[in-house]
C-alpha cells in the first residue's frame, strides 16, 4: 500500500485516544494526597495541557514543596504509568486509526504525556501498528500551547503543514497547533463542547467523525487533492 508521507494527522493522546481523563484526574489528587495537598476540579482543569515536568514545577512553586524537582517528578510518573495500564482507548479510536492510515495519512502523536509511557499504551492498546511518530511532552523544551511540539512533528514525519491536521480535546493544545498554522479539529463529546475553543478550530462530538470531515470536497481541495 502506498503511503503519501506528505499528508498527516496529529492527535493528542490523552482524552482524545485514550480514555484517561479521570484517570489523570485520579494521578494528580493522588500525587496531591500523598504530598499533603488537595487539588479541585479547577486547578486540575487549569494545570491540563503542559507537559509534566513544567506542572510538577509549577505545583512545586505554588505549594511551596521542600521535595527535589526530580523526586517530585519521580512520584507523579509511578502514579501514572500505574494509571495508565487501565486505560481503555475510546470509542471509535482504533477504527479511526486504521481509517486514516488506510487513506495515505501518517498518523502522529503529540501529547503533554510521556513518550515512553505513550508507547507503552498504544502498543497495548493495539494501536501502535498504525502510528508513525510519537512527540512526548518529556522530548520538548516548552510544550503547549506554544507550538515547539507540532513543529517537532511535521520535522519528524516530514509532514506537510497545509496538508496536515491535529485532532485536540483541549485549548491549550488547539492553540499549540494553531500557532504551528495546522488545521485543527476539536474533539469535543458532551462536557467539552462549551470549552473556550480558539478559531478557527472545527469541533467533532465522536472521532468517528473525522474521516468524514476529511473527504469532504473543501478540505480535500484544501489539501491538494
Amino acid at each position: 500500500m502506498y503511503r503519501n508521507v506528505s499528508r498527516g494527522i496529529f492527535f493528542e493522546i490523552d482524552g482524545t485516544l485514550a480514555d484517561s481523563d479521570a484517570a489523570m484526574q485520579r494521578v494528580f489528587a493522588e500525587f496531591a494526597t500523598t504530598l499533603g495537598r488537595s487539588v479541585g476540579d479547577a486547578e486540575f482543569a487549569a494545570l491540563s495541557g503542559p507537559p509534566a515536568a513544567i506542572l510538577i514545577a509549577t505545583l512545586k512553586r505554588n505549594w511551596s514543596l521542600p521535595q527535589k524537582l526530580t523526586e517530585l517528578i519521580q512520584l507523579y510518573d509511578r502514579l501514572a504509568d500505574v494509571a495508565f495500564e487501565h486505560v481503555a482507548p475510546v470509542p471509535a479510536a482504533a477504527a479511526t486509526l486504521e481509517a486514516a492510515f488506510g487513506q495515505g495519512f501518517k498518523i502522529g502523536i503529540v501529547t503533554s504525556n510521556g513518550a515512553a509511557r505513550c508507547r507503552r499504551w498504544l502498543a497495548t492498546a493495539g494501536l501502535a501498528r498504525f502510528v508513525d511518530i510519537v512527540v512526548g511532552g518529556d522530548e520538548v523544551c516548552l510544550g503547549k500551547p506554544d507550538p515547539e511540539p507540532y513543529l517537532m512533528a511535521l520535522a519528524r514525519s516530514g509532514c506537510a503543514r497545509d496538508a496536515s491536521i491535529a485532532v485536540e480535546n483541549s485549548a491549550h493544545g488547539a492553540k499549540s497547533a494553531l500557532a504551528a498554522r495546522l488545521r485543527v479539529f476539536g474533539f469535543a463529546p458532551e462536557g467539552r463542547a462549551d470549552l473556550e475553543w480558539p478559531e478557527p478550530v472545527r469541533l467533532i462530538g465522536a472521532l468517528d467523525e473525522l474521516m468524514m470531515e476529511l473527504t469532504r470536497p473543501r478540505f480535500r481541495r484544501a489539501a491538494g487533492r
